[in-house]
C-alpha cells in the first residue's frame, strides 16, 4: 500500500480531486469508475491533494451510506506515510497506523535493543489499539517486512487511570519491562513501581501530587515523565513533600 501510494504523487501541482473505484482491489490496480457505474453496488471514494497524495479513502454502500473512513498524513521530507487512520462513520477511531520515526516505537526499540539498533526508523510502524472507550490498550510495533519487534499493553482501572504497562519482545513474546502505577486517594501520592527482564524490581518511587491529579493514559512511560516535569521523584520510604506539576 505504501508503494501504491507514492507511486501515484507526482512533482506537479494540480487541483484536488476525487475519483470512485468499486473495491480497494480495483483501486490498487488502477480501475476507477464510470460516473453511471458508481451506484450500481458499494463503492471505494478516493480524495486527492494538490500533489495527487492519498488524502482520504472512504467505503459507501451503492445507497451512499458511509460504512469505514480511512485518512493519510504524510512526511513532509520524504512525503512517505507517517499516520494512517481508519474510522467509523461517527468518527470513532478503530485502526491506528504510525509509520517511522515516532515516539513509541524509538523509546521501546532503544530500550530492548539498544540505541545502534536501528539507524533507520522508515521501515517500522507502530499500531495503536483502542477499546470501546476509545482509551488506548496496546501498541503493537512492527517491521515493514512483517516481523513483530514487540507489544505493549495498557490496563486501566474502573475510573479509566493507568494502572499497568507491559512490554513485551517479538514473536515470542518476551516479558522485557513493566510499570505498575498506584494512586493513593487521601495522600494524592502516587507510587509507580518499574520491573525489569527478569522481574526484578528497577525502580519504585512516589510522587506528590494533588489528589486530582493522576499519571495520563499516555503509555511507555511517558505518564511518569509528564508528572515529574523537572521534579525529582522520591525514593519508596521517603516521600517528598514538592508536589508534581500539573501535565
Amino acid at each position: 500500500m505504501l508503494v501504491i501510494l507514492a507511486a501515484m504523487a507526482v512533482s506537479a501541482q494540480a487541483p484536488p480531486r476525487t475519483e470512485h473505484f468499486r473495491d480497494e482491489d480495483a483501486f490498487k490496480r488502477g480501475i476507477s469508475l464510470f460516473p453511471f457505474e458508481i451506484h450500481d453496488a458499494g463503492y471505494l471514494k478516493v480524495t486527492y491533494d494538490g500533489q495527487r497524495f492519498v488524502q482520504v479513502m472512504a467505503w459507501y454502500t451503492a445507497g451512499d451510506s458511509l460504512l469505514k473512513t480511512r485518512t493519510y498524513e504524510y512526511w513532509p521530507d520524504d512525503l512517505s506515510v507517517k499516520r494512517m487512520l481508519e474510522l467509523t462513520p461517527d468518527s470513532i477511531v478503530v485502526r491506528e497506523l504510525l509509520f517511522g520515526d515516532e515516539l513509541r516505537s524509538r523509546r521501546f526499540i532503544e530500550y530492548v535493543y539498544g540505541v545502534e539498533f536501528v539507524t533507520d526508523f522508515r521501515d517500522r510502524f507502530t499500531e495503536v489499539f483502542y477499546d470501546t472507550a476509545m482509551a488506548t490498550v496496546a501498541f503493537k510495533i512492527m517491521s515493514t517486512r512483517g516481523n513483530l519487534i514487540g507489544a505493549i499493553f495498557l490496563d486501566y482501572d474502573s475510573l479509566g487511570y493507568l494502572t499497568n504497562e507491559t512490554w513485551f519482545q517479538g514473536e515470542d513474546m518476551r516479558r522485557v519491562r513493566e510499570f505498575r502505577y498506584i494512586f493513593h486517594r487521601d495522600s494524592g501520592e502516587q507510587e509507580v513501581i518499574e520491573r525489569g527482564r527478569e522481574g526484578q524490581v528497577v525502580s519504585h518511587v512516589r510522587i506528590k501530587t494533588n489528589p486530582h491529579q493522576r499519571i495520563p493514559a499516555a503509555g511507555l512511560g511517558v505518564g511518569v515523565e509528564q508528572l515529574l516535569d523537572g521534579s525529582s521523584p522520591s525514593p519508596i520510604g521517603a516521600p517528598s513533600d514538592t508536589a508534581g506539576n500539573q501535565p
